[in-house]
């Protein structure tokens, strides 16, 4: 039994079960004694019981990818926290969502380790961390250098997204990367765009009016469409990583998926993958995707503004952030009386779609509680939940002003 870790108490945070079951396990098997979470919510919970019971958490071990609040949010919620501060965080990510060490250190994080995990690996994470020195183990493994090789620069790129907002971070972050891309709101100019010039990828919003992504990718995969490429890489983008989302987009025929926000580190991976000479052209998407949990039904208690979070995912462009702020505050007016209008109507399939509108913008701007209260409707709408719909979506107008506020300081 390794002295340095026995006793210590460590808390896991992830949304699926057997993640948690499997940290359990090994850590018990080093004498620590975990505890687990399933939420940013639940995990903040936690330690600050543990903080009043004089008995706080010495590790917490963070997943990346969790719904409502992701465990680089949760671990600047703890950091931000004086009495949470001394709890040592470990970072959890997927291959592909990977960030420099840079990156972690400067949110508070000791280390970072991907999925699947090694028992090895893990230990020596642990133990660094308890010691209070930095992992010799991890770094050439997580960090995934952003820059794309010279020969991709003439690759033209089409982004197929109705929402401004997003259109504006996936434009911005391709043109930072020396890549051209062009836009368009729906899937019938999408396919229009395909029929005019040859692009060498496309990144896909599976939900769109008019038509959405998968009926696009299912049109663009027809040899008697008038496309210039019916095998054309297409990457999905998602908001969430639904358990059937997978199935779907391999039905229609796209290529990969990335999540919404789009974190660049995964689109670099992904760009890097299809772009390469050596790209298959069938349906291959890679990893698996998360089950969704329930949104939080508090989402008061989420961060107003990520500001950070929204840096770093335009890589510290400052003018395409105000860019990006400019767009959401013009356009979330509108977007948030068109919800009223699918409340007023009783139209839970309306509001599911505007919900989900919402929460995405949101989201990628860092508006964490304005989308995480989204998320709420969106999910009530998907239930026929009038009830919870009429509830909750008086709340809307009272966190966008906050994020508004949140933006604009000084205002």
């Amino acid at each position: 039994m390794p002295t340095e870790l026995c006793g210590k108490r460590v808390l896991i945070v992830d949304d699926t079960p057997v993640n948690r079951e499997i940290f359990q396990v090994l850590t018990k098997s080093w004498g620590l004694r975990p505890a687990e979470a399933a939420d940013g919510l639940a995990a903040l919970e936690a330690l600050t019981q543990a903080q009043a019971d004089q008995d706080p958490f010495d590790l917490a071990i963070l997943d990346m990818q969790m719904p409502g609040m992701d465990g680089k949010t949760l671990g600047r919620a703890i950091k931000a926290d004086p009495s949470l501060q001394a709890t040592r965080l470990v970072m959890c990510t997927s291959l592909g969502q990977t960030g420099s060490d840079q990156q972690w250190e400067k949110i508070g994080f000791v280390a970072a380790i991907t999925k699947p995990v090694r028992r090895q690996e893990l230990y020596e994470v642990l133990e660094a961390a308890i010691a209070g020195r930095k992992p010799a183990i991890y770094s050439a493994r997580t960090t995934l250098p952003l820059a794309l090789d010279s020969s991709f620069s003439q690759a033209r790129i089409l982004v197929a997204d109705d929402n401004i907002t997003n259109q504006q971070v996936a434009l911005g972050i391709l043109k930072k990367l020396g890549l051209r891309a062009e836009v368009a709101a729906n899937g019938l100019e999408v396919l229009q765009a395909l029929k005019t010039i040859p692009y060498d990828l496309v990144l896909m919003d599976v939900q769109m009016p008019e038509m959405d992504g998968y009926e696009a990718t299912r049109k663009i995969r027809d040899p008697q469409s008038r496309v210039h490429n019916h095998q054309v890489p297409i990457i999905a983008m998602t908001a969430h990583a639904l358990s059937g989302d997978r199935e779907k987009s391999l039905a229609a025929g796209m290529n990969d998926y990335i999540t919404k926000p789009v974190e660049v580190a995964a689109l670099v991976a992904a760009l890097k993958k299809w772009l390469s000479p050596n790209a298959g052209s069938g349906p291959l998407l890679a990893g698996e995707p998360v089950a969704e949990a329930a949104a939080a039904n508090h989402a008061e208690s989420a961060v107003v503004f990520d500001r950070a979070g929204l840096m770093e995912r335009v890589l510290d462009d400052e003018e395409l952030v105000g860019v990006i702020m400019t767009a959401f505050l013009g356009d979330m007016p509108q977007q948030l009386q068109q919800l009223k209008l699918a409340v007023a109507a009783g139209d839970a399939l309306a509001v599911e779609s505007q919900a989900h509108q919402i929460k995405g913008a949101a989201a990628t701007v860092g508006g964490i509680a304005l989308s995480a209260l989204a998320g709420v409707l969106e999910q009530a709408g998907r239930a026929g939940d009038l009830t919870v719909i009429s509830a909750r979506a008086t709340e809307m107008d009272a966190q966008f002003e906050a994020l508004k506020a949140a933006m604009n300081p000084a205002t």
